[in-house]
């Protein structure tokens, strides 16, 4: 005796063909058969997006239905695959967290690092701050000591590092 059953996909955050190729298909079971494998194709980009959800549900091909209706019954006739992604932006932080600089200097620079990846674009914003210590002398005071500064920076897909002059 066989049994014949659809196995079909289903979109919801994962879309078909931008994250999956999608599956519509009759698996025909044997008497002995005690399940079936079936591939769906990922689709691999090198950009980060969120974990994204697709469906794959069982249903009686013989009921012409284009609303899901003919979806076998049972909590076991639908499967959620969520696609993770390995792609990550990364993280920013300063290559140090101290610098020391002479009066005498018209400027100094400070790098920005993007580590653990670096897909995809990102921003961050700077901003120069003056210590809220006012009552110490080796402060420095801002107009007097240096020009504030006040940007967004820019990473492009691929980028690890960019250099701010203060």
């Amino acid at each position: 005796m066989e049994i014949h059953f659809g196995v079909r996909t289903v979109s919801d955050t994962a879309t078909h063909p931008k994250d999956y190729t999608h599956k519509d298909e009759i698996i025909t079971m044997e008497k002995r058969d005690t399940g079936k494998k079936f591939l769906i194709p990922i689709v691999d980009d090198d950009e980060w997006e969120p974990d994204l959800d697709f469906y794959v549900e069982l249903y009686d091909p013989n009921k012409d239905s284009t609303d899901g209706k003919d979806r076998l019954q049972g909590d076991d006739t639908r499967c959620k695959v969520t696609i993770l992604d390995e792609d990550f932006p990364g993280t920013l932080g300063f290559e140090t967290t101290e610098i020391k600089c002479h009066k005498s200097m018209e400027k100094f620079d400070i790098r920005i690092v993007r580590q653990d990846g670096s897909d995809g674009t990102i921003h961050c914003m700077i901003k120069t701050e003056a210590l809220t210590e006012q009552t110490s002398s080796n402060n420095a005071a801002e107009f007097e000591d240096y020009l504030p500064k006040h940007e967004k920076i820019t990473f492009l897909h691929g980028e690890t590092e960019k250099t701010i002059s203060i």
